[in-house]
């Protein structure tokens, strides 16, 4: 059985607040999110390089703090194909360049509406994520798919350390280097694949063709 909500009826959205001021940072503490940080994290993804706050102030605290498993978004690149999204690992504050969306994952997983984000073409400005109308599956079908895709994006988040580490093997391996290489060129072709076969089971799972 699947049913339409607004996204507002299933996530609590959220704009952050202004930059804390530098008496509320600390070597250990909460991770700030902005948007230039948060960049940086969707390239790198090392958390620990970001900078922390103490919120054992935050009653005086001018920043969001958001739970682990909300999904964030950069204001600026909301209409880009390339907008930067991010689900967060664990407990962050953000500041007023970002939007949060809490999921209520008593009635829609995380990893689901992180997907449905990623495939749902956002034209106007960020209040419009509240009127996003979102057809929702039970949970254990919701848990299904993403086990798939899941699956599917861990490899082609992985595409580039392993692409390095077969191309590299013919300089170790001169008698088998035509061999490699065309298992290379096999390689690519996988992961174009993949990344095809991604693409098609979103529009599939989000357009209500399952």
């Amino acid at each position: 059985m699947v049913k339409r909500y607004r996204l507002d009826e299933v996530a609590k959205i959220e704009e952050g607040k202004i930059v804390p001021t530098n008496k509320y940072f600390t070597n250990v503490g909460v991770p700030l999110i902005t948007a230039e940080n948060l960049k940086k994290l969707m390239l790198n993804g090392n958390i620990e390089q970001l900078p922390k706050v103490n919120i054992t102030l935050k009653e005086h605290l001018k920043c969001s703090l958001v739970p682990a498993k909300t999904i964030i978004f950069t204001k600026a690149n909301l209409k880009e194909a390339n907008k930067y999204i991010y689900q967060c690992e664990t407990e962050m504050c953000i500041t007023n360049d970002i939007v949060a969306i809490i999921p209520n994952e008593t009635i829609i997983l995380s990893d689901y509406l992180l997907h449905f984000l990623k495939w749902y073409q956002i034209h106007k400005e960020w209040h419009h994520l509240y009127d996003i109308p979102i057809d929702i599956p039970m949970l254990a079908v919701q848990q299904k798919m993403v086990q798939i895709l899941n699956k599917i994006q861990f490899l082609l988040k992985n595409k580039e350390s392993l692409m390095a580490a077969v191309e590299v093997l013919p300089q170790n391996f001169h008698n088998f280097s035509m061999q490699i290489e065309n298992h290379s060129k096999s390689l690519h072709h996988g992961f174009n694949q993949a990344q095809h076969r991604y693409d098609v089971m979103l529009h599939k799972i989000f357009k209500g063709e399952h």
